[in-house]
C-alpha cells in the first residue's frame, strides 16, 4: 500500500517538473530579441556629427573651466579639420550662454539653400549663407527651390534665443542698489533746523541734536543724509550746520549743489 502512494507521488513530482521545464522554455524563448539591430543613422543622420562636436565642447570646457564663447574656438585642437568643416556645411548653431552654459544644435535635413549673391560673385564652397569676411548676415535675399524669398534685414534671428539674451543681460547690467531712507532724509531741512536743539563739540568731533514733531532726537554728524533732496551735512560749526543737497537747474537741465545753512536757534536766558 505504501509502495503504490510513493509511486504516484513520484508520478505527480515528475509531471510538475515536466510542466515548469515547458513554460520556462517559452518563456525564455519570448523574453529573446528577434529583432535586426537598430542603425542609429538612420534615425538621426547627425548622430556621429554630434557626439563628436559635444565632446569637443566637454573637453574644452575640462581644460578651461568655461564653454567656448564661439564655436571656431574648437578648430585644431578638439576637433579635426574634416569635422570642422562638416559642421559648418551642416549650418551648426552655437550660443554661448555663461562660463558653464551654451547652447549647440545642427537643423534637419530639408535640402540644401540656395543664397541668392550679386552679380559676378561665386558662393564660396561649403557655405549656406552668404556675408561680409567678419561673417555677419548678409542683407540679400536667400532663396529656396520652391522660389520662397525672405529678407533677414532689420529682423531678430530665429536661431538665437531671446529668453537666453534676456538672461546674459541682466546677468551683465549694472545692478542699482538703492538704501533705505533715514527718517532725518524723510523731513525738509526746515523741519530740521526748527528741530534743532545743540551744537556740541569734543575731541571725536561736532556733533548735533536734532528732535522731529514727536519728540524723537537724532545725532546727526558730518557725512549723515538728510532732507528730502539727498542732502549730506558737510561742516558743524558752533551755531550752524551746512548742508549740501542737490537740485535740479531748470535753464542747465541738470543736477546743481546747493548749499543750505541750518541755524541753530539761541535760547534766551530767564532773568
Amino acid at each position: 500500500m505504501k509502495e503504490k502512494k510513493t509511486i504516484g507521488l513520484v508520478v505527480v513530482l515528475l509531471l510538475l517538473v515536466g510542466v515548469y521545464i515547458y513554460y520556462s522554455q517559452r518563456i525564455e524563448k519570448a523574453a529573446k530579441p528577434t529583432g535586426a539591430a537598430v542603425d542609429v543613422a538612420r534615425i538621426d543622420p547627425d548622430f556621429e556629427l554630434k557626439s563628436k562636436v559635444r565632446k569637443a565642447i566637454r573637453k574644452f570646457m575640462q581644460d578651461n573651466g568655461a564653454a567656448p564663447r564661439s564655436f571656431d574656438k574648437l578648430q585644431g585642437k578638439y576637433l579635426d579639420a574634416k569635422t570642422y568643416k562638416q559642421a559648418l556645411k551642416r549650418n551648426v548653431q552655437y550660443t554661448y550662454a555663461g562660463n558653464k552654459s551654451y547652447r549647440f544644435s545642427l537643423p534637419s535635413k530639408r535640402g540644401p539653400i540656395k543664397v541668392a549673391t550679386g552679380p559676378g560673385t561665386q558662393p564660396q564652397p561649403g557655405a549656406t549663407t552668404s556675408g561680409s569676411a567678419s561673417g555677419a548676415p548678409s542683407s540679400k535675399l536667400a532663396t529656396t527651390e520652391t522660389g520662397w524669398k525672405y529678407d533677414p534685414t532689420g529682423k531678430p534671428d530665429p536661431f538665437k534665443s531671446f529668453i537666453l539674451a534676456t538672461a546674459i543681460q541682466e546677468e551683465t547690467a549694472p545692478k542699482v542698489v538703492r538704501r533705505q531712507l533715514t527718517p532725518l532724509q524723510k523731513m525738509p531741512l526746515s523741519e530740521i533746523e526748527a528741530g534743532l536743539k545743540a551744537i556740541i563739540w569734543g575731541q571725536l568731533g561736532s556733533k548735533a541734536l536734532v528732535e522731529d514733531a514727536t519728540g524723537k532726537g537724532y545725532v546727526v554728524q558730518e557725512g549723515t543724509y538728510v532732507g528730502q533732496h539727498d542732502g549730506i551735512v558737510k561742516k558743524i560749526y558752533q551755531d550752524r550746520i551746512i548742508v549740501e543737497e542737490y537740485r535740479r537747474d531748470p535753464g542747465k537741465g541738470r543736477l546743481e549743489p546747493n548749499e543750505v545753512v541750518l541755524k541753530l536757534k539761541k535760547v534766551e536766558s530767564e532773568q
